[in-house]
């Protein structure tokens, strides 16, 4: 069984860019690597008895109210050391809407079942991605359960989308085998839909799970290293320094890989950043 902590970052007041994304572990491996968080989490925290009581990386790594007082180099040298620790035990599912792209495709005439909900959206192909990769799994290895950052509106849409596991996401996961030297891709019933999700997704708050805090800093990193791309007055030394961290997360990162296309895959072309690859 495996345990995806899924968190988000970026709102339409704030850029364009909106990155979500799981940190994928597996039961085996969780218990010690949960501890190794919580462990470097709680140190760094008691270090500094005026910071904040939860590491939320964009006002941690910006310096806002308490961090103000951390030396910012000892905040990124630590950023960094939770970025390596993410790439020795996890996987990661990702994916980032341009908010100018996402809403010019939603009139593009893909059907998408999620209407103008980019939150539902991502977390769909977030879903949809984990269940492609862990249906290879043998032995119900490949079971995930998804554990979201709580979010009292989008959590309730999602676990419904889950349920009634609409066909419209099936090239996302759709298999394939040669016949007669052509591809042929295989039809999912309905049954088969969202069979490696576990239930439904559940929700957590932050402050309570080490790993939830992780996947905003994942989300985080991947959000300011697109901002920073395609801003041509950014200092190039932040830049550096979000490109080789979005690096070694790229690392342990999955893509989409071959599908059949179709209106499903389209649209999560259209709505994706520039600066992302499915």
């Amino acid at each position: 069984m495996k345990f995806a902590y899924v968190d988000e970052s970026g709102d339409q007041g704030q850029g364009d860019a909106f990155v979500m994304a799981g940190v994928l572990v597996d039961a085996y491996r969780l218990r010690k690597y949960a501890v190794k968080f919580d462990e470097m989490i709680a140190a760094f925290l008691t270090k500094h008895p005026g910071a904040p009581k939860e590491l939320k990386t964009k006002n941690f790594i910006n310096g806002v109210g308490g961090w103000s007082k951390v030396d910012p180099e000892e905040r990124k040298k630590f950023l960094s050391q939770i970025c390596s620790l993410i790439a020795e035990c996890s996987k990661i599912f990702g994916v980032a809407f341009s908010f100018e792209l996402f809403n010019a495709a939603l009139n593009g005439g893909y059907g998408q079942p999620f209407e103008g909900d980019h939150w539902l959206g991502a977390a769909l192909f977030v879903a949809a991605l984990v269940q492609k990769k862990m249906q290879t799994e043998r032995g119900n290895k490949g079971l995930t359960v998804l554990i979201c950052d709580d979010n009292k509106q989008g959590m309730p849409k999602l676990a419904d989308a889950l349920y009634d596991s609409n066909p419209w996401l099936d090239p996302i996961y759709q298999t394939s085998t040669r016949r007669r030297g052509e591809t042929v891709w295989e039809e999912i019933s309905n049954d088969e839909r969202f069979d490696q999700i576990v239930n439904c997704a559940f929700a957590i708050k932050s402050q309570h799970s080490s790993l939830i805090q992780v996947a905003d800093v994942v989300c985080y990193v991947y959000r300011r290293h697109l901002e920073l791309k395609s801003d041509a007055e950014a200092w190039p030394g932040e830049k550096k320094y979000f490109g080789e961290l979005a690096v070694k997360l790229d690392s342990k990162r999955e893509s989409l890989g071959r599908t059949p296309g179709g209106p499903c895959i389209e649209f999560y072309k259209a709505a994706c950043h520039v600066g992302w690859a499915l």
